[in-house]
């Protein structure tokens, strides 16, 4: 029964609202779960399924009655009169049970339905519908009706995206609870209230690669065959080219890309002449560079890097230095990270499931409003962020990517980082907790600084005003004056500066007699300094954890707090992180030895790239004439995901060796959604005249 609500009579509105206001009475009376489908069920897994295909009238499309299409679909499938409702190719409709039965994956599903006199009456007769009262849905509201079923698809499109609605941002939700959305908008029986939760079918929001982020490698035996590659593919990108053609064009180098080869560039851009101009750029750098009979490099050390992130490098490092560095304390920064779940939308859903992502990476506060932002964090939240930002990272490196480092240290608590992100401990999330709750971050070296007090021998009514600051000077600087203030300690050594700590009025007298100036950095924390030795035993038995069942074999963990790598014991690890936190950090001997040991490319995994900074000026003070360098996978202000692929194509130039399927499959996607898109165009415009004829309405 179809009604048209522009030409009804007040009878047949009437008749309407009767029959609406009884569908609706009925659904509410038993429980609801719809399972929600953005695109046709698989022809395999549906094969010996009914399906009803709603094609949309075009009067019913131009009034968008969404309530009458759900109840009808509602109803159909509740008197088994077929098992799948299709709404014009629009959205597949069915019980929850029947996708479950077929191995349907649902984006979404429809738990509840009300209706009432306002916005509130109606929720919360659908909360209840969906037995989630005490829950506080993600909101759209509609103020008109006309558009209430495009509104439901992109409502299950943002819940299949992990993205807020009307938003960019990444919907982070509790432990182990669902995401929970509602639709409300004006009907013909009042306002109407819809309650969605998650299924778990994902969309990924945002592609790794696609017309607007262009990555194209060129690999080769040899600098001559480099060269000819180069100048055939700068060639091709000079032809004019659509998107869907130059995206053709990328994945067919993507599957000539050898990883096996000696030497590698990658190019990147944002458009097809940017890539050109990349390219030109390039062979441009290699030319200059080349022998009389151009098979070798005049330069042999040559690292050539543009800001687009096009890299080559003459003398790739390898995978045998890769290591893994983890930054300390305080590098997290508003708004981190906020696209990556968009990008790797299943390794985020594996994150959830492992444990409390939110409380990992401390969402409230990274993720929250100007007014209240990282810089109100305590240390102990600040820990739990860092800490979580480094697993998160090493999991897209590791799961996503398969790369596997040889050797991993850490800057400060960085070497917990280290411990927690590369499979060692066996329960890592259950950190977060002991963390928030430790008085060792709260109270021992933070906050009250109970550590110094004892230290200092302070009543508890006296104050401690306490500051660190980052000056620009040596150990031999300082030292001469250190015994003047005995208040103020070099808590750690890191190349071409130091951090100086302690009693915030001793620290800048000692600055002052030196004649350094210093950089603040207005966070209390005591670790690194003698009073942090009072409490080296329990922090030792803090880190004191249960390992994995299955040990990383592939990678040596190097620590400031010995010279040789750490062993693989509960015991050992927890000595290592309890001494490197309560002694003086010494990083640039850390370098030093880690370089003896063979690292040779340094790949920080954590929030911005201030470690990775520090370890390229401690690598220019080496005496010794072995090549190194540090790569970052993140950089503050800088977009997410183009940090990231800049990272990869550099260790790519430097032939390590990684997974190419995540860079594949976003080809494959957007060569896909390319096609369609042209399809749907061109279908368009052939049928345009036609779709504007027929009947008078």
């Amino acid at each position: 029964m179809t009604f048209l609500v522009n030409a009804m009579s007040a009878d047949q509105q009437a008749a309407l609202t009767e029959k609406l206001t009884a569908d609706l009475k009925q659904q509410q009376a038993k429980p609801m779960r719809l399972a929600l489908l953005l695109a046709a069920p698989d022809a395999k897994s549906a094969s010996n399924l009914s399906i009803k295909h709603q094609p949309l009238e075009a009067q019913l499309l131009e009034a968008k009655l969404l309530e009458v299409l759900l109840l009808d679909a509602a109803g159909l499938l509740g008197n088994h009169s077929c098992d799948i409702v299709s709404l014009n190719d629009k959205l597949w409709i069915m019980p929850a049970i029947t996708a479950a039965k077929n191995g349907l994956h649902a984006h979404a599903y429809l738990n509840g339905i009300g209706c009432g006199d306002n916005t509130e009456q109606a929720m919360v007769q659908a909360l209840a519908h969906a037995k989630r009262q005490h829950t506080q849905p993600q909101a759209v509201e509609l103020t008109q009706a006309n558009n209430a079923l495009n509104a439901l698809v992109a409502l299950i499109e943002d819940i299949a995206y992990r993205r807020v609605p009307n938003s960019q941002g990444f919907w982070f939700t509790p432990a182990h609870q669902s995401r929970v959305a509602s639709l409300c908008y004006p009907s013909n029986i009042g306002v109407l209230a819809l309650v969605l939760t998650q299924g778990n079918q994902l969309l990924s929001a945002k592609p790794l690669l696609a017309a607007n982020r262009l990555m194209l490698p060129v690999s080769a035996q040899n600098i001559a065959q480099l060269h000819s590659q180069l100048t055939a593919v700068c060639d091709a990108l000079s032809e004019p080219c659509d998107e869907l053609g130059l995206l053709k064009f990328i994945h067919q180098q993507w599957q000539q890309y050898q990883s096996q080869a000696p030497y590698a560039l990658v190019l990147m851009a944002t458009s097809q002449s940017g890539l050109q101009q990349e390219a030109s750029t390039m062979l441009a750098a290699l030319e200059a560079q080349q022998t009389q009979h151009s098979t070798t490099l005049n330069n042999k050390k040559l690292h050539y890097k543009t800001p687009a992130g096009s890299c080559f490098t003459a003398s790739p490092l390898g995978a045998s230095g890769l290591s893994f560095v983890y930054p300390g304390v305080g590098t997290v920064y508003p708004q981190m990270f906020s696209q990556l779940g968009h990008v790797f939308p299943k390794l985020f859903a594996k994150l959830e499931a492992q444990g409390d992502l939110p409380a990992m990476l401390q969402t409230q506060a990274i993720y929250a409003t100007a007014e209240k932002n990282n810089n109100h964090m305590s240390l102990s939240e600040l820990a739990i962020a860092g800490v979580g930002a480094s697993y998160m990272l090493s999991k897209i490196l590791q799961d996503e990517f398969e790369i596997t480092p040889a050797f991993a240290l850490g800057y400060s608590m960085g070497e917990a980082a280290m411990w927690a992100s590369l499979g060692a401990w066996q329960a890592p999330h259950q950190l977060i907790d002991s963390t928030r709750n430790s008085s060792i971050f709260n109270q021992d070296i933070s906050g009250e600084l109970r550590c110094v007090r004892q230290a200092w021998q302070l009543a508890n009514d006296e104050p401690i005003v306490w500051n660190s600051f980052v000056t620009r000077a040596t150990v031999a600087d300082l030292s001469p004056h250190l015994a003047d203030y005995p208040r103020a300690y070099i808590a750690i050594i890191q190349g071409d500066s130091l951090v100086l700590a302690g009693c915030e009025e001793s620290c800048k007298a000692l600055l002052k007699q030196a004649g350094k100036r210093g950089i603040a950095a207005n966070r209390v924390t005591a670790m690194h300094t003698p009073a942090a030795l009072n409490i080296v035993d329990d922090v030792k038995q803090f880190y004191l954890q249960p390992l994995a069942a299955t040990l990383p074999s592939s990678t040596q963990f190097l620590s400031a707090a010995q010279k040789q790598p750490v062993e693989l014991t509960s015991h050992a690890i927890a000595q290592s992180i309890a001494d490197t936190f309560c002694h003086p950090l010494d990083f640039s001997q850390l370098i030093s030895d880690s370089i003896s040991h063979g690292c040779r490319l340094f790949v920080e995994v954590g929030a911005d790239r201030q470690t990775a900074t520090l370890i390229d000026k401690i690598i220019g003070q080496q005496t010794t004439d072995v090549q190194a360098q540090s790569l970052a996978v993140n950089a503050k202000g800088a977009d997410d995901i183009n940090s990231l692929l800049k990272c990869l194509a550099q260790l790519m130039t430097h032939r390590v060796p990684m997974s190419l399927t995540p860079f594949m499959q976003s080809l494959n996607e957007a060569i896909e959604q390319q096609t369609l898109f042209i399809a749907a165009n061109s279908f368009a415009v052939e049928h345009g005249d036609t779709l504007l004829e027929g009947e008078p309405h």
